[in-house]
């Protein structure tokens, strides 16, 4: 079989393939996108499934003249095949390489970065209404969008406001039943009726023809048919919620044939006002395994025969030794035994049952899980009205989703002081989904809203009892962060027995000049850049948080007694963040320290890549902690040093806290 994808450097050469050639590159790009991403881990369902799709649009339209914007962007692999990227598609997620979502500074094919969902409609109508304004009024604009993320209230909006204007916008449903895991409401039960009436597309068509052959009076018969058609039409298409919020709808339609899509868009091409096709696909369409188990191969990693059959390495297999969980399951394990004990405990995804660690919980306590679809904000105040009611909610949300629900935060939750648990899974750098995914901007936005207790945990111990902590709050929400990490092992035992109070941290190593403190996931760093500052001679102190808001000032002036120096550490954006709260309440507080020094995420969005990489560009890594104190304390030795605190000189500093 030749290769014709390696043939493929631009759209435009894709234009005079025939419709088997077509097929051909489709199964080369099937091929192509799995064994990248066995080997590099990725998305595979969703983008198998867009196969077609991608082919047809490049083939008819005129990117990037036209334009096309992808909603989540997650099923872009093969867009970026044929879009001048194939030859780099071997660095897909990897550290300097290609991104696994849409990337606008690697392609002009690449309109916006992408990796939220509901967005794509919103963007997509603007372009359109843009390119009308300023006389460019021959571009059409698409949007793809899935079953899932049509539902969120953002891509709603962008619906209503489009059959308003009426500028020439076509979005594309498509529909394969799922976003993540199964899709869910109102709006997917009635997608379902939709996919089960083809029949209207199917009479129309077959009526059509058979009038197209009787001369004359079949034409006249033509235009009463439409008018009847449409008369009868709520009989035969749900389609018609599209239709009233003013888009031209079409289909179902075949997503995987592409003759049919070809011709579909060729058909679609004069029109010039809102049209929403409907497509059907099928996650995983082309390998059996992830067509039969989409959510499984939904971001798999050494998934084909040859790696282990797509399995597991069993923990304890052979020489290795068991690995440590995971802070979501730590999570999905105190959630599921505290609810077994307090019925109150309800628990609230947004489409994320499976990546938040609600999984078993919604298997065991069906009637006490609620998946709200791809709507953060409405998740956040459901759980405030379920609070009020008197239940504990736990609502388990990425940190970076949960910057949909800010408004939520504030209006529908601390402003009621209504008790909702916010459970904030991937806070931190989360690898390879990049910028769109680092969830470090939590402790900023919710700092400074009143009410709010922050917390996080050094390791899975603290995690359990920091938790049982929140369900105790009765008129404060609490939110508690963590990283997408297993948990650390080697930590000490804690110094105060490990009890949560309100506000307040630990001591877990004494030291003299320098004092490490950390914030949730960081304690680990600090602790193993003290052992390595320890074989070099130097003795810090490290000490534990817990809360960033309220802030342990006991603790804060205790260091300050008897430390001239204080680094702070947090997995977070810098600014606003945790060490910006310790650097206010040293001045708030008039704290003794010479030098406060903040170590966390720079003020730039950063790349995409393993998460040891990510650290160590931040300088939050153990050799960065390490070069970091060595460095303050060649500064504190030289004659300029006369500035941090003088009356504590080597001689005189004591070396313990009292």
């Amino acid at each position: 079989m030749s290769q014709i994808l390696s043939r493929i450097n631009h759209p435009h050469d894709l234009k005079n393939l025939t419709l088997a050639e077509l097929e051909q590159v489709a199964a080369e790009i099937r091929q192509t996108v799995m064994d990248v991403v066995d080997r590099n881990g990725g998305h595979l369902a969703s983008n198998l499934g867009s196969v077609e799709l991608t082919l047809a649009l490049h083939k008819v339209y005129d990117f990037p003249r036209d334009r096309l914007v992808w909603d989540v962007s997650h099923q872009t692999y093969p867009h970026k095949l044929v879009t001048g990227r194939r030859d780099r598609f071997d660095t897909l997620r990897t550290y300097g390489g290609i991104s696994g979502f849409c990337n606008k500074r690697e392609s002009i094919f690449d309109l916006f970065d992408a990796g939220h969902a509901g967005t794509a409609v919103s963007l997509a109508l603007g372009v359109a209404a843009g390119d009308y304004y300023l006389g460019e009024r021959h571009r059409k604009t698409i949007a793809v969008v899935g079953d899932a993320a049509i539902a969120a209230g953002m891509a709603f909006e962008a619906l209503n406001h489009a059959g308003e204007i009426k500028r020439d916008l076509m979005v594309i449903l498509n529909d394969n039943r799922m976003s993540i895991a199964n899709s869910v409401g109102a709006l997917s039960m009635y997608l379902n009726r939709i996919r089960s009436k083809p029949i209207y597309q199917d009479l129309k068509r077959d009526l059509h023809d058979l009038l197209s052959r009787i001369p004359v009076v079949g034409k006249r018969m033509d235009g009463a048919l439409e008018h009847l058609l449409d008369m009868v039409k709520h009989s035969f298409v749900p389609g018609l919620l599209f239709q009233e919020l003013g888009f031209n709808y079409f289909g179902p339609v075949n997503g995987h044939n592409l003759e049919e899509l070809i011709q579909t868009f060729e058909d679609m091409r004069k029109i010039e006002e809102p049209v929403l096709l409907h497509v059907l696909t099928v996650k995983g369409h082309g390998y059996d395994p992830a067509s039969k188990d989409p959510i499984k191969y939904h971001a798999p990693k050494n998934f084909k025969p040859g790696n282990n059959g797509g399995k597991e390495v069993k923990k304890g297999a052979g020489l290795q030794s068991p690995q440590p969980p995971q802070y979501t399951q730590v999570f999905s394990d105190i959630l599921l035994e505290m609810a077994r004990q307090d019925r109150r405990l309800l628990a609230i995804t947004a489409a994320m049952p499976g990546g938040t660690g609600l999984t078993e919980f919604a298997k065991e306590f069906p009637e006490r899980y609620f998946d709200v679809g791809i709507a953060e904000q409405h998740g956040a105040a459901f759980s405030s009205g379920l609070a009020y009611a008197g239940a504990r909610p736990v609502f388990a949300v990425y940190s970076t989703f949960c910057q949909r629900a800010y408004d939520q935060f504030i209006h529908d939750v601390c402003i009621q002081e209504n008790s909702v648990i916010f459970c904030l899974d991937r806070a931190g750098l989360v690898g390879e989904d990049g910028w769109t995914h680092h969830g470090v901007f939590d402790i900023s936005y919710m700092r400074c809203i009143p009410n709010a207790i922050l917390m996080a945990p050094r390791d899975g111990e603290e995690f359990k009892r920091m938790f049982r902590f929140a369900v105790d709050q009765t008129n404060r929400p609490v939110a508690i962060r963590y990283p997408r990490s297993s948990v650390p092992v080697g930590l000490p035992p804690a110094n105060d027995g490990g009890e949560i109070l309100l506000g307040k941290g630990e001591i877990l190593a004494e030291g003299e000049e320098v004092a490490l403190l950390g914030y949730g996931s960081m304690v680990e760093i600090c602790w193993q850049a003290a052992q390595e500052l320890r074989a070099r001679g130097h003795e810090v102190t490290v000490a534990n948080a817990r809360f960033a808001k309220p802030l342990d000032l006991d603790l804060l002036r205790l260091l300050a007694k008897r430390h001239s120096i204080l680094i702070t550490a947090e997995e977070h954006a810098l600014n606003g963040g945790f060490g910006s709260m310790v650097l206010e309440a040293g001045t708030d507080h008039d704290l003794p320290f010479g030098k406060i020094v903040r170590l966390g995420v720079p003020d730039r969005f950063v790349t995409f890549g393993a998460r040891n990489k990510l650290l160590a560009e931040c300088g939050l890594d153990v050799p960065a902690v390490v070069r970091t104190v060595e460095r303050l304390l060649a500064e504190r030795e030289s004659p300029a040093s006369s500035r941090l605190r003088p009356d504590l000189l080597p001689a005189d500093r004591p070396t313990k806290l009292n």
